[in-house]
């Protein structure tokens, strides 16, 4: 076994023995449906998630999956014991709200962290997450970041990426909670239930944490990798998803006036355009096609939505 797993594993079993009160309990929760080919790269990378400051008390799995998720996963959890794997399987497909809404009804944590089944997470970040839910933050956002870009799609869903994330650094807006990755308390998420038809669950949570008077931290330091869709059709299907998503609850993020200003998104489409013309070309190519998929994609209207093949298989040693 390698010796830096070893001593997180030691590390880890000293904490559940000498647990001080002053250290925050942490839920992971993760919602999968059908993530055979990379739920378990997401599970071995919180094996190096260890801190003085939380302790990681259960890791929460909601999962509705056809494939053989559910039998990976018992099988990691019986080799992985230390991590307190709680694995919830349904006989249908329910949604990712449902799934969420499971995770924070059951969390026993004093903090939630939610993760999405297909990604990898540097070393640091349930750390980043868990430390910055301070007085009156009611939500902290993570940073995705993009590996593994192929193609057109591929260059294109990287660009928008990165775009987003220089919009977040200007300011809270409707994009600045990403449902990849964040933390919010046990305490407030047992106050919230997220309706089974909302599409965008990440706006619709910003938007009841502001609701509750509480504020949100975009930590630009919370590094979550993902894969982005290298093929036009899955590019196509979120680009289509967001938007409909974003239309259904924007009566709800209208109300905090957190609508990105023209002038910003403009301003930082220009600068990203500079430090990469190939990947806005991409995006151009990309959305003159969204008209002919929207006549194909028959399913981006639902919570159920189809789910991106060209997004899943990345190895956590991948993210360098």
């Amino acid at each position: 076994m390698n010796f830096i797993i070893l001593k997180h594993k030691l590390d880890r079993y000293v904490q559940s023995l000498i647990l001080d009160t002053t250290m925050k309990r942490v839920t992971i929760g993760i919602p999968s449906y059908n993530e055979e080919r990379n739920i378990i790269n997401l599970l071995r990378s919180l094996n190096f998630q260890y801190s003085n400051d939380y302790f990681i008390s259960e890791i929460i799995i909601s999962d509705d999956s056809t494939d053989s998720t559910p039998q990976l996963v018992e099988r990691f959890a019986e080799k992985n014991s230390q991590l307190n794997i709680n694995l919830i399987h349904h006989c249908e497909r329910r949604g990712a709200a449902a799934g969420w809404n499971e995770i924070f009804s059951r969390s026993a944590g004093d903090v939630i962290v939610l993760y999405d089944a297909d990604i990898v997470i540097d070393k640091d970040t349930t750390a980043q997450l868990v430390s910055f839910l301070e007085k009156g933050i009611g939500l902290c956002a993570s940073n995705p970041k993009p590996i593994q870009d192929k193609g057109i799609a591929g260059r294109a869903s990287s660009f928008i990426a990165y775009w987003l994330r220089s919009v977040r650094n200007r300011g809270l807006s409707q994009y600045t909670v990403m449902g990849r990755a964040l933390s919010l308390t046990s305490e407030v998420a047992k106050k919230i239930n997220i309706p089974s038809d909302i599409i965008a669950i990440d706006l619709y949570l910003q938007c009841k944490i502001l609701e509750l008077g509480l504020d949100i931290f975009y930590n630009d330091n919370a590094w979550v990798y993902f894969r982005p869709a290298n093929k036009l059709f899955d590019f196509a299907s979120q680009v289509i998803r967001a938007s409909l998503g974003h239309k259904q609850v924007y009566s709800h993020y209208c109300k905090f006036k957190i609508n990105v200003p023209l002038k910003i998104a403009v301003i930082e489409a220009a600068r990203n355009l500079i430090h990469d013309p190939i990947g806005a070309l991409s995006v151009l190519i990309c959305y003159t096609m969204i008209p002919y998929y929207k006549l194909k994609i028959k399913e981006a209207g639902s919570a159920k939505w189809y789910t991106a093949d060209s997004t899943k298989a990345f190895d956590y040693d991948d993210r360098l």
